[in-house]
C-alpha cells in the first residue's frame, strides 16, 4: 500500500506524510490510556471540563445566559447538565433541557448519560422516551423544544435550557436563540446555556447583551444584585488529547471511500488509538 500524503498547515511544501507523533501542549491533559477499566466517577474527572466545575455553577448563578466554549470532547454536553442536576437546578419538579441539532446525538447522549446518572429521557421526532414524574434531565433536538414553545410558549417546566452546538447555526438553533431571549424577558429565574466549539462566542455575547435591561418581577426595576450584563463567556481550556491538522493533497470526488481508505492506511500503521470519522447523514453511515 503505498504511503498516504497529506498537507499540514504551516508546512512550506505539501505532500509530507503525516507525522502521528505530536509535541505536547500546556493544554493538554494526559492520562491513563486504561479509561475503560476506570469507574465512571473517575472517567468523568478526567474530563477537562471537570476542573471548571465550580466557574461554571458560579456563572449559571449569577448571570442569566452563560456562553460555554470549549473543544470537542472535553466534557460539555454530558456533563454540564449532570453538574446542574447536582446543584439543585432539577428541584421542585423542575426539567434540565439540552439540545441537540441531530437526532442520533440526542439518543446516543442521553444513552451515555444515563449509564452515569441513571433515568434521562430524551425526545425526537415521533419518539418520546421521558417521563413527566422522573425525567429531570432531557435530551432533544432543537426542533422538538421549538415545537414546545407553541403548546407552552413560556417553557414553564425548564429551569435551565442548553443550546448545545450552537456553532453549527441551524434553522431551529437561530430561532430558538431568537424565542428564547424573548422568554427570558417574561421568566428571568429561567438559565440559558448556550454551547459553542468555535471562538465565535462574542456574537452570541454581544446578541444576549443587545437591547434594553432585564424587568424584575411583575414588570418592576430589575434586582440590584444583577449584573450589568445578561450574559458572559466562560471558555473550557484543556483537551484530552493533541490534536494536529492535515488535509489531503488532493480533492477526492467519493469522500466516504476516501475516508475508509484513511483509516484503513492509519489501521495498517503500528501505534494504539481509536478512530473516529464524522460523515454528513444516517445513509452515509449505513453504506
Amino acid at each position: 500500500m503505498s504511503t498516504m500524503q497529506f498537507w499540514k498547515p504551516g508546512t512550506y511544501t505539501a505532500g509530507s506524510t503525516l507525522d502521528r507523533a505530536t509535541q505536547a501542549e500546556d493544554t493538554v491533559i494526559h492520562s491513563a490510556p486504561a479509561s475503560s477499566n476506570l469507574g465512571i466517577q473517575a472517567q468523568r474527572e478526567r474530563l477537562p471540563i471537570f476542573k471548571h466545575r465550580e466557574k461554571i455553577l458560579y456563572a449559571v448563578e449569577k448571570y442569566g445566559v452563560v456562553i460555554i466554549v470549549g473543544q470537542t470532547g472535553c466534557g460539555k454536553t454530558t456533563q454540564l447538565p449532570q453538574y446542574l442536576y447536582e446543584a439543585g437546578w432539577a428541584a421542585n419538579g423542575n426539567v434540565i433541557a439540552c439540545t441537540q441539532p441531530r437526532r442520533v446525538a440526542a439518543t446516543s447522549v442521553a444513552a451515555r448519560v444515563a449509564t452515569e446518572v441513571g433515568t434521562v429521557g430524551y425526545t425526537i421526532r415521533f419518539e418520546d422516551v421521558s417521563s413527566k414524574s422522573r425525567t429531570r434531565i432531557k435530551y432533544m433536538t432543537d426542533g422538538m423544544l421549538f415545537r414546545e414553545t407553541m403548546i407552552d410558549p413560556l417553557l414553564s417546566k425548564y429551569s435551565v435550557i442548553m443550546i448545545d452546538e450552537a456553532h453549527e447555526r441551524s434553522i431551529y438553533t437561530d430561532l430558538l436563540l431568537g424565542v428564547l431571549k424573548k422568554i427570558r424577558r417574561k421568566r428571568p429565574g429561567l438559565r440559558l446555556i448556550v454551547s459553542s466549539a468555535t471562538l465565535e462566542a462574542k456574537y452570541f455575547l454581544e446578541y444576549f447583551n443587545s437591547g434594553p435591561p432585564m424587568a424584575g418581577i411583575g414588570g418592576g426595576a430589575a434586582p440590584t444584585d444583577r449584573p450589568a450584563d445578561e450574559a458572559t463567556i466562560v471558555s473550557l481550556e484543556g483537551r484530552m488529547y493533541p490534536v494536529e491538522v492535515a488535509y489531503l493533497k488532493e480533492s477526492t470526488e467519493d469522500y466516504v471511500a476516501e475516508a475508509v481508505r484513511v483509516v484503513w492506511g492509519l489501521h495498517m500503521q503500528p501505534g494504539q488509538g481509536d478512530i473516529l470519522v464524522f460523515l454528513t447523514g444516517r445513509e452515509e453511515i449505513e453504506r
